[in-house]
């Protein structure tokens, strides 16, 4: 593959190291040859290098003991630093963009919540993750904080990269697409009381399921 030239390097490799990672064509502890990339992607090493310290600054990657880098793996602290965040800035977002939705909003809002249970009840998990995606970047434009939706965006992409890849998800999809529809209604309704304990709700599930995924993992690999 070749990166197109318009625009910045740097821009485009990033983008496409996050596509492969967050996409899970990439696994987790794999390590990430600049060399390789540059090679691939038909550029030289330092946009691919600036690219990955980017990914680096936002915990999708790591540097290794050589001093090389490798797609992070996630830990239970990460976790639980990741939900506690997101429970605090998500009921601002969703508080705000409230305030703020016009009828085209809701009707683009409310459109997403439909193929997000359409696709949990026949299992399409891409389908679903790009209309979660939707429905986030919708609420974000319309809360109108660049800060905070890029903060709440890079968390919940660390998370989600990897909930989703678990075997369990697919009854997990139905729930977090319902949960989802709450926050929707109560956002259209502008029942900002009922905002929160939704946040809480739905962020408190997606925890529990990323915890009991690296319990799985730590039992058949072996870890203590």
């Amino acid at each position: 593959m070749t990166v197109e030239t318009a625009g910045s390097r740097v821009d485009d490799a990033y983008d496409w190291l996050l596509a492969e990672i967050t996409g899970f064509r990439v696994r987790a502890g794999a390590p990430l040859s600049e060399n390789k990339l540059a090679q691939q992607l038909g550029i030289s090493r330092t946009p691919v290098r600036e690219a990955l310290q980017r990914l680096e600054k936002e915990g999708l990657v790591k540097r290794t003991d050589s001093a090389r880098f490798a797609v992070s793996q996630i830990t239970t602290t990460e976790v639980n630093d990741a939900c506690d965040l997101l429970e605090v800035l998500d009921s601002y977002i969703f508080r705000k963009a409230a305030s703020k939705l016009t009828s085209d909003d809701i009707e683009a809002l409310m459109a997403n919540v439909e193929l997000m249970s359409e696709s949990a009840r026949v299992g399409d998990r891409e389908q679903w993750a790009e209309a979660d995606t939707a429905f986030h970047r919708l609420v974000n434009g319309v809360a109108g904080n660049q800060l905070v939706a890029d903060t709440v965006k890079q968390a919940r992409r660390r998370i989600q990269r990897f909930w989703l890849r678990a075997a369990s998800v697919e009854h997990r999809l139905e729930t977090c697409s319902a949960e989802h529809r709450v926050l929707a209604e109560a956002m259209v309704a502008k029942d900002y009381a009922a905002i929160e304990p939704a946040v809480v709700e739905h962020i408190t599930h997606m925890r529990r399921s990323m915890l009991q995924m690296l319990a799985s993992a730590a039992m058949l690999l072996g870890d203590e």
